[in-house]
C-alpha cells in the first residue's frame, strides 16, 4: 500500500484521489464535529460548501451547523463545534454542515474510490479501515486559510503510526514520514500543543478552548464516518 499526505485542501490534485482511498482530516474542527455528531445519534451528515446550499435544507429533520473563519454563522442554530453538537437533539436527524476548509476538502474528495473522515477522536479506527480496504491511500489535511495546519498533520501521523504497526510493505511519502515524526514528538502533550497552533489559538480567542481539548482526545470513538451517496454515515468495522 502506498500512502501520500496532502498538506492542505488547495494542494489536492485529481491524481491524488483517482482510484484511491481518501481520509479527510480537519481536526479543528469539521471532521471532529462529524464523528461526534454520528456518535451522538445523527442519522447522517451532509457537508456543503456554501451558506446558500446549507440554507436550502428546510424541515424539522435538518439541523444546520457551520462556521466561517472559526466564528459561528449568523442564523445557524449550531456552530462547527463538537462539544456543542453533543448537546443538540441529533437522534434520527440530519446534520447539515458548512465550514471554511473541512467541508470543502470533503467535496474535493468525492470522486475518490472511498472517502472517510479522520481525526484524533477515531484515529485507530481510520487506520484499521484503510488496512481493510488495501488500496493506495491519500490523507488529505484540510489546513487553514490555504496553509498547512499542524494539528491535521499530527493526526495524519497518528493514523500512519497505527498503519505501520499492522501493514507489511507500507510505502509512505516524505510528508507522511515527517508527520509521523511530528506526532511522536508531541504525542505526550497534544492538548497543550493544539492550543498553540494557528487554528487552536484562534479558537481559544473565540472562546472554544473546550473544543480544542476535546479534539485532542485519542480514540474516543471506534468507528469511521464514510461518504455514501453524498452524505456521511456511520461505519463500524467488522
Amino acid at each position: 500500500m502506498k500512502v501520500e499526505v496532502v498538506s492542505n485542501v488547495d494542494e489536492v490534485k485529481w491524481e491524488d484521489i483517482k482510484n484511491k482511498t481518501v481520509i479527510v482530516i480537519d481536526v479543528l474542527r469539521a471532521t471532529s464535529t462529524i464523528v461526534t455528531a454520528l456518535a451522538c445519534g445523527a442519522r447522517e451528515v451532509i457537508p456543503v460548501e456554501t451558506l446558500g446550499q446549507a440554507r436550502q435544507y428546510r424541515g424539522e429533520q435538518y439541523l444546520l451547523a457551520g462556521e466561517r473563519y472559526s466564528k459561528r454563522v449568523s442564523g445557524f442554530p449550531y456552530a462547527n463545534s463538537p462539544t456543542e453538537i453533543q448537546q443538540a437533539p441529533l437522534k434520527g436527524s440530519t446534520l447539515v454542515l458548512t465550514t471554511t476548509n473541512g467541508t470543502r476538502a470533503i467535496q474535493k474528495s468525492l470522486k475518490a474510490d472511498r472517502v472517510a473522515m479522520g481525526s484524533f477522536l477515531n484515529g485507530s479506527a481510520c487506520a484499521n479501515w484503510a488496512n481493510t480496504n488495501q488500496k493506495d491511500l491519500t490523507i488529505l489535511c484540510s489546513g487553514s486559510r490555504g496553509k498547512f495546519a499542524l494539528e491535521d498533520g499530527m493526526a495524519a501521523g497518528y493514523i500512519l503510526n497505527q498503519l505501520k504497526e499492522n501493514v507489511i510493505g507500507l510505502e509512505i511519502d516524505d510528508l507522511g514520514e515527517a508527520m509521523i515524526a511530528a506526532y511522536e514528538h508531541h504525542k505526550d502533550r497534544l492538548p497543550e500543543v493544539l492550543q498553540t497552533t494557528a487554528t487552536g489559538c484562534r479558537l481559544v480567542q473565540h472562546g472554544y478552548l473546550d473544543d480544542v481539548l476535546f479534539c485532542a482526545e485519542r480514540d474516543r470513538f471506534r468507528f469511521v464516518p464514510i461518504v455514501q451517496d453524498s452524505a456521511i454515515v456511520l461505519h463500524f468495522l467488522n
